[in-house]
């Protein structure tokens, strides 16, 4: 055993104290519950640790004792990680610690193996495995987080179909994903080099966790089923036939792990006449809640779940029993939990909310035309059906009068209760697209905006760039930034032409406007190692500088593939073929709306020259969408999206399991200045804020806030400046530590106001904690706190 704790703790600081804490530890975890004979806890014993035992339990054991001390000892992450490493070598390589060579060697062996069991792409064996081979960094693996190793084995490395057995490695798996996305890289006349060329680019990008593609594109990439974009856009119409149509299109989409928006703001509401077979509709909720059961069971066998979010126009008749739809309690009939919920909200309802005017509820059966209005036309139409409700041109049950301002306190007050609706904006997303077509509903996540039509299903392929792996000494290292946009921009347009399309429309969109979205992740952790604090001014200004950097360099890079392969078909049709950027579209959202979008405007680009560019011609309609990176910025190993960390300390549980996770940056710069054993006890103690920690300097407590202590103003600020870059949308979470309605209220408006696309999930501040039982407490100081692991 203590070989195998020597290799495992080899190189990492402080090596012989961690082997004591796991030698001590062994001896426990072997002897169960108890411990030992005649040894306390943590005191240890001379009881021998249990070296006879078999090397794979010895190696469970280890991660077990590992991860137990990440809250005090946060280098046994590593520990951890590699006796995970070693149990993954053993099934796939057949030994713990393989040399490099066998690494390497084991790899076109793998190919093979994968292609003969039907788990691998047949097409994989054209390319000259050797030489791939011989670019592999097994290295790499250690640098995976443990969380995103676990993630990795639990969900994305490839399996052999019958026994389930590991058949890769994390290396394996980017080489896999490379050479998957480099099948559209043929070489010869024209073509910029050989497949492997772009396979190893592709496979240093993503291995040195510089960007990463979306889920479906880890998953599928170089399978047989190569279905690789994140998210499907629908548009369900007002007919048995087309609802019952677009059901087996969500279930072919989620089957390949595709996450779909759809809108249902055309279903006529309950009531109405059903004229065909002279009866009356069930309106919309039963509708939602039968998609509602087909989503549910699709989940992939626990990989991935299958995702479906219903997007309703807030003017729909049966809105009041759409904001129901998450409530755990009343009719299950009438509800429809494993969906998700989303406003299309159009200015005029918020405009009215703002004036205190009424707001009119109406059935979309007798106002057909209002799906397809947006900004002024919208308002116009709007209006008109109103004085036709008013003059008694419409059936009485076929509208209704509300307050406006009433109507979004209900809003509001569901989404604190429910995480639920998600308030997303039907005019800034259409008025600032560059895509001919009308958008009904954004996707997923809200960041993707894209036309959708009866026999249109929109598709986006994304991926996100690291900014944290783009650090320099001298701040972000630009060129290499550069590098990766390109890169991966290359990758993203290669997922249209190779993908597999469940479905007809979907292909047929993909390939009409060839949308791709570019995003970040690791906002928040750059943020940190530059010296600043989230709601620092430099941080929204890191944001709008990067964020335009990503987008020029994106728009060009569109433009060279455009140069190479040719335009994306609709583009004579676009805004693109204007010569205009999304910087422009700003004042399109202003001229309607009439009044200001408050944004800063500055510019640090030679943006004249991105738009003689592209209307020479772009090869994507779409290039950027900040997605929430909710999975891979955990196997990157970095904070997701924009977002801030939630916490310094905080317990995450996802579909791979409970894990802990600590602020990497916040332990490093507290080690430098000694601190860290001083303190560590005590920020467990405080749940990961470091406010009431008075032996901390006061600009470590103000650059590393939890999330509930960003001021709400910061996030809106931070979303603007980016936002203003980016021709789709940016997935907003909001966390609000006020729970008053009208603070709330202020702040939704003011997103409207500063011409944010869209919001995402709304996290609320718990009114209270579980007491946290892995330190000292101070009962006296904390006696009306609970600890739930003690008994009374």
């Amino acid at each position: 055993m203590q070989a195998v704790l020597d290799r495992l703790t080899a190189g990492i600081p402080a090596a012989g104290r961690l082997q004591a804490l796991l030698q001590q530890d062994l001896r426990w975890l072997a002897a169960g519950p108890t411990g030992p004979a005649g040894s306390t806890h943590p005191t240890g014993s001379a009881d021998p640790a249990p070296t006879s035992a078999p090397e794979e339990a010895v190696e469970e054991l280890l991660v077990q004792a590992a991860t137990q001390h990440l809250h005090r000892e946060p280098r046994m992450e590593r520990v951890a990680v590699r006796a995970r490493l070693r149990q993954l070598y053993r099934f796939v390589l057949g030994d713990p610690a393989p040399s490099l060579d066998a690494y390497r060697a084991a790899f076109p062996a793998y190919i093979r193996q994968g292609v003969a069991c039907g788990a691998l792409d047949e097409r994989l064996l054209g390319f000259d495995l050797d030489e791939l081979a011989a670019a592999l960094h097994p290295e790499r693996d250690e640098t995976l987080p443990f969380i995103g190793l676990a993630t990795l084995m639990d969900r994305y490395l490839v399996r052999e179909p019958e026994s389930r057995r590991w058949l890769e490695t994390p290396q394996f798996l980017f080489m896999r994903v490379a050479m998957g996305l480099a099948l559209a890289e043929e070489g010869g006349p024209g073509r910029p080099g050989p497949r492997e060329t772009w396979a190893r680019r592709f496979y240093h990008a993503m291995s040195t966790f510089r960007y990463l593609p979306s889920t479906p594109t880890l998953f599928n990439a170089g399978t047989p089923h190569h279905q690789l974009s994140s998210c499907y856009l629908a548009d369900v119409h007002d007919s048995m036939d087309h609802i019952l149509e677009a059901a087996g299109d969500f279930g072919r989409l989620a089957k390949y792990a595709g996450g779909i928006g759809a809108s249902v703001t055309r279903l006529r509401a309950a009531g109405s006449p059903v004229r065909g077979i002279n009866g009356e509709s069930s309106g919309v909720i039963p509708f939602i809640h039968f998609y509602d059961a087909l989503i549910k069971a699709v989940n992939q066998g626990g990989r991935r779940r299958g995702t479906l979010a219903v997007y309703l126009e807030p003017w729909h008749l049966e809105i009041e029993a759409f904001l129901d739809l998450k409530r755990n309690s009343g009719d299950p009939y009438l509800r429809a939990h494993s969906v998700n919920t989303a406003l299309w909200i159009p200015d005029e309802f918020l405009r009215r909310v703002e004036a205190g005017e009424p707001w009119y509820l109406f059935d979309p059966a007798y106002v057909p035309e209002l799906p397809e209005k947006v900004g002024r036309a919208f308002a116009a139409a709007y209006a008109e059906r109103i004085r036709q409700a008013e003059a008694g041109a419409l059936p009485a049950r076929a509208w209704k009068r509300v307050d406006a301002r009433q109507l979004f306190r209900e809003i509001l007050a569901t989404l604190q209760e429910t995480a639920h609706p998600w308030l997303v904006f039907k005019d800034a997303g259409n008025l600032r697209s560059l895509l001919p077509g009308v958008i009904h509903s954004s996707n997923l996540c809200t960041e993707v905006f894209l036309p959708t039509t009866a026999g249109e299903v929109a598709v986006c392929n994304l991926a996100s760039v690291n900014l944290a792996r783009h650090l320099g000494p001298r701040g972000i290292d630009w060129d290499a930034l550069a590098e990766t946009v390109a890169v991966a921009m290359r990758g993203l347009d290669n997922v249209i032409d190779l993908n597999l399309y469940p479905i007809e429309k979907a292909r047929r969109s993909n390939l009409r406007h060839r949308p791709v979205g570019l995003g970040v992740m690791g906002f928040a952790e750059a943020v940190n190692r530059l010296g600043w604090g989230y709601a620092d001014p430099q941080a929204a200004e890191l944001a709008d500088r990067v964020l335009e950097f990503i987008s020029y360099h994106a728009i060009l890079a569109s433009c060279r593939l455009a140069d190479e392969r040719g335009p994306f078909p609709a583009f004579a049709e676009s805004g693109w073929a204007r010569g205009r950027v999304p910087l422009d579209t700003l004042a399109d959202l202003e001229a309607e709306r009439g009044q200001p979008v408050t944004v800063d405007r500055t510019a640090s680009l030679d943006w004249e020259a991105v738009r003689a560019g592209v209307r020479q011609g772009m090869r994507n309609g779409t290039v950027m969408a900040v997605a929430p990176t909710a999975t891979i910025s955990l196997i990157a190993g970095t904070t997701p999206s924009l977002d801030p960390p939630y916490a310094n300390v905080f317990s995450r549980q996802t579909l791979s399991g409970k894990f802990l996770e600590i602020n990497r940056v916040l332990v490093e710069e507290l080690e430098r200045r000694g601190l860290w054993e001083a303190v560590r006890d005590r920020i467990v103690e405080e749940r990961g804020d470091l406010e009431p920690i008075a032996e901390l300097p006061a600009d470590i407590r103000r650059r590393y806030p939890t999330a509930y202590q960003v001021p709400p103003d910061v996030y809106l600020e931070v979303a603007a400046r980016a936002q203003k870059w980016v021709d789709m949308g940016i997935s907003r979470n909001l966390f609000l530590a006020d729970r008053d309605l009208g603070a709330m209220e202020q702040v939704y408006l003011e997103a409207w106001r500063r011409g944010l696309k869209s919001t995402y999930y709304l996290f609320m501040a718990p009114r209270m904690y579980a007491e946290p039982s892995t330190v000292r407490v101070n009962k006296a100081r904390r006696k009306l706190r609970w600890n739930l692991d003690e008994p009374a």
